[in-house]
């Protein structure tokens, strides 16, 4: 059976994010895919990026209001840029499933809202929602779906906690590509870029926001350094909590900001680091702290997520509070011990087979 699934998603690259290397490392094997006779992508606008780009059997198409992409802006832009997407599904989406000839949709459930999925019911084709985190309501999504996938053991039992039907959910885990670290020249100026080649750091990697318990850390690191003068804290991700973050890293010393960096740059930043830390309330499962077991470094995962719990739990902080970051980055930073991971239900070709099977699967059910 031949497929022509349109994916929705507010992050793509060059936009920078856990959902937008997702994407693109799935997408990049569906076209390898004889069942794949087309794959589009529907996708946020982004300043100096074309509204529409094809190369054979990928069609992106850069159409929706730029929202999500972007750094934190105005309360009033947000709101305004929510009111934006919401109409454009409403007017456009169905018309466009139709113009593409799209038969089968899966989208990212950060897109949300009653006439999103109002939408997607005019579009008379079978819908999955791709549940990477724990922020959106599973509620919402009954009746509008065909099919939930979640990414981690701790989504599902999220959204089957919040009533979404079991029998409707697949398990399909984030897809890992082995990092890939570049030579020993290159290491030296990536560093030597933030003059890091000499320190020793804690690294946090992720949107800077107050679900991913930056503030939190930044508190917890004043407190741990007065012991440990010769760490730093260097922080990398888009900045969405505006002057509040700049202007407490602005007072505290010894912690770094570096912004949104390449991903080969975030790669080597975690290769030279003392531990990755990240102590976020809504994770599903973090893609950062794999990358970082793969690439050799300890790190402090967050709490809740079972398969951290099961394969790594001396490294699991046992709550969001700045007293638990204290204890962990003691026991962490002291310990011999270099974390594990099973790393196999992660291999992008056993990912990707999987989503095709779900997509086969449903489509065949609604012919």
């Amino acid at each position: 059976m031949v497929m022509r699934p349109l994916i929705i998603t507010a992050l793509y690259p060059p936009a920078v994010g856990g959902a937008a290397s997702y994407f693109r490392d799935i997408t990049a094997q569906l076209i390898q895919h004889q069942e794949i006779e087309k794959l589009t992508i529907l996708s946020e606008q982004m300043p100096g990026e074309p509204t529409q780009f094809k190369k054979g059997k990928l069609q992106l198409h850069r159409l929706l209001p730029n929202r999500i992409s972007t750094k934190k802006r105005s309360w009033f832009f947000h709101a305004v840029s929510y009111v934006q997407t919401q109409l454009w599904f409403a007017v456009y989406l169905p018309h466009f499933v139709r113009k593409h000839e799209i038969d089968i949709i899966h989208y990212h459930t950060r897109h949300r809202g009653r006439l999103f999925h109002q939408a997607l019911q005019r579009s008379h084709v079978p819908i999955v929602a791709d549940l990477r985190d724990k922020m959106s309501n599973p509620q919402q999504l009954i009746g509008h779906v065909d099919r939930l996938l979640c990414c981690a053991e701790g989504v599902k039992n999220f959204a089957v906690s919040g009533g979404f039907p079991a029998e409707q959910i697949n398990l399909i885990h984030i897809p890992l590509q082995k990092p890939i670290l570049p030579s020993t020249k290159q290491i030296i100026s990536i560093l030597s870029q933030y003059n890091l080649e000499n320190k020793s750091y804690l690294l946090f990697v992720g949107d800077i926001t107050f679900n991913k318990g930056v503030y939190e850390l930044l508190e917890a690191f004043g407190h741990w350094r007065k012991k440990h003068p010769q760490v730093s804290l260097v922080l990398v991700g888009i900045n969405r909590e505006g002057e509040s973050f700049t202007k407490t890293v602005d007072g505290l010393e010894e912690v770094m900001y570096l912004g949104s960096v390449p991903h080969q740059t975030v790669m080597v930043l975690m290769h030279r680091a003392e531990i990755v830390i990240l102590p976020s309330r809504s994770e599903g499962l973090p893609t950062v702290i794999i990358e970082a077991i793969a690439i050799g470094t300890k790190v402090i995962a967050p709490p809740n997520i079972p398969e951290f719990e099961r394969l790594i739990p001396e490294f699991v902080l046992s709550e969001i509070t700045v007293e638990a970051i204290i204890k962990q980055l003691h026991a962490v930073y002291y310990s011999d011990v270099i974390p594990t991971y099973q790393f196999e239900p992660h291999q992008i070709n056993h990912v990707v087979d999987q989503l095709l099977v779900l997509w086969n699967h449903i489509t065949g059910i609604k012919e």
